[in-house]
């Protein structure tokens, strides 16, 4: 059965670099085998799709990562991106997405996770080391900054939030970032090679 992936944090917390971490795994920027997946009128991939490295199940990320922030952010509308999600899940994919917008959504997430097995790794970046991130990655000056804490600390709370009302219907792990690439690889059958059939 396919595996849907969703790390899930305010900005800065990580998301980002966490999926490059696990296509990095996948072979990505080395030759690996992975294939980009093009939609008409777009000039950037939708999404990739990757062979897994052991013979598992091939895993499709959603979004494209070719700038700093990347993931379903840059796909746009968030219909789109759980239709994405959820017809390469049925059709045998395991699913990894991430994005800002995706963090705090609830809805749809939950219907996803009533079709598909969801795993939701709630990043728990401390608060603190967010807005410092997004200030650095942003160059943002002084006067900037007391915008992006206040605005950082809301979203926080909204993707807890969203994170608590998942819990009945998604596998929820609140995880430090390092304890989400090792639940993932665990996840996606990334530490064993399969049995020959």
């Amino acid at each position: 059965m396919s595996m849907v992936i969703n790390p899930r944090g305010t900005s800065g917390a990580g998301k980002t670099e966490f999926v490059r971490r696990i296509m990095a795994i996948y072979g990505w920027n080395r030759g690996g085998h992975m294939e980009p997946i093009y939609r008409e009128g777009r000039k950037r991939p939708i999404c990739y799709r990757f062979r897994h490295p052991l013979g598992g199940r091939p895993l499709v990320v959603l979004g494209h990562y070719e700038v700093t922030c990347g993931g379903c952010d840059t796909i746009g509308a968030m219909d789109e991106v759980f239709q994405l999600a959820g017809d390469y899940a049925s059709s045998g994919h395991d699913v990894l997405f991430e994005g800002l917008r995706v963090s705090h959504e609830y809805q749809r997430s939950a219907a996803l996770a009533k079709a598909h097995r969801l795993h939701v790794l709630h990043l728990e970046t401390p608060l603190d080391q967010c807005i410092r991130n997004v200030i650095r990655r942003r160059r943002a000056g002084s006067a900037k900054r007391p915008l992006i804490s206040k605005n950082t600390a809301a979203k926080h709370e909204d993707v807890g939030d969203a994170c608590d009302r998942l819990r009945w219907c998604a596998n929820v792990d609140a995880v430090s970032f390092d304890d989400a690439l090792l639940r993932a690889q665990d996840l996606l059958e990334l530490g064993q090679r399969k049995a020959a059939a």
